[in-house]
């Protein structure tokens, strides 16, 4: 029989990508929307830290190593491949000896320990912690300011992502460097959230235009280092990516578990009130 077309690996591969899209969309579409709903919303400013609790989407099909584009050999083994195309063919994979893999004993070794130490640590931050007080760090400085912190927000996401694909940082201190780096625009967005309503610059133009700039360089900095601690742990095979969404998952889990009470219980952010001064003498 002929070698698999091209065309149907392609379209296997664009319908692989479309489902992993596909689950974000509805949370990013969500998201956008919270300027618009929070101003009706009886909950108000403390709506967005409920919304940290909501699961993140399920990790789509993930190619296992050494899988691809690719044409196999004639007979039964390309029906197995026609089959699955994602998969390595089990005939193939019969006749291979097996050869260790250096990458993935280095799973354990300090520097996959500070990767996934990243992973967890940012994942945690944009996931959990810093979403949960984004209403209350933005909405100080108008609607307008929250609107775009939002929007552009999620927007610097997939352009970082993009921009590790053709430029990573392989460099486990250039990546600490970034996650300061982010850590810093996070401690400058947290401390707006706690003096709100009245943070500083508040009813500046100066002021709109710092919160906004700073969660769009946040983000992107963290969305950044994700995806290079990611794309390097690749490499480690599959124990190593089942380690890196282990810390993606639990960091997630953790930093919004930490805001919810904070948030929702005990209100220890405070949100301003429509046509009330509360920053005046």
């Amino acid at each position: 029989m002929a070698a698999p077309r091209l065309g149907h690996l392609v379209l296997t591969h664009l319908l692989v990508a479309l489902f992993g899209m596909g689950s974000w969309a509805p949370i990013n579409g969500i998201w956008v929307e919270l300027p618009v709903v929070v101003k009706d919303l009886p909950e108000a400013a403390a709506f967005q830290g409920l919304l940290v609790l909501l699961p993140l989407p399920p990790p789509g099909p993930t190619a296992g190593p050494g899988t691809g584009l690719r044409a196999g050999a004639a007979g039964v083994e390309e029906e197995e491949e026609e089959a699955s195309p994602l998969q390595e063919p089990p005939f193939r994979a019969a006749r291979t000896t097996p050869v260790p893999d250096p990458a993935a004993h280095q799973l354990l070794s300090a520097r996959s320990a500070c990767l996934l130490g990243l992973l967890a640590v940012t994942n945690a931050l944009t996931n959990g912690v810093l979403p949960a007080v984004q209403s209350f760090s933005c909405l100080p400085y108008g609607r307008l300011a929250y609107h775009l912190a939002v929007v552009l927000g999620s927007a610097a996401n997939p352009l970082a992502c993009f921009l590790a694909m053709g430029v990573l940082c392989r460099s486990l201190a250039g990546l600490g460097g970034l996650s300061l780096l982010g850590m810093l625009f996070g401690a400058y967005l947290m401390a707006l959230a706690i003096l709100s309503p009245c943070p500083p610059l508040v009813g500046t133009t100066t002021g709109m235009v710092l919160v906004v700039l700073s969660w769009v360089l946040c983000l992107g900095l963290f969305s950044y280092v994700k995806v290079a601690a990611s794309s390097l742990l690749h490499g480690g095979g599959q124990p190593a990516l089942l380690a890196a969404g282990t810390a993606i998952q639990l960091g997630s889990l953790l930093g919004a578990v930490a805001m919810f009470l904070p948030t929702s219980i005990y209100h220890v952010f405070r949100s301003g009130m429509d046509c009330v001064d509360l920053c005046g003498p």
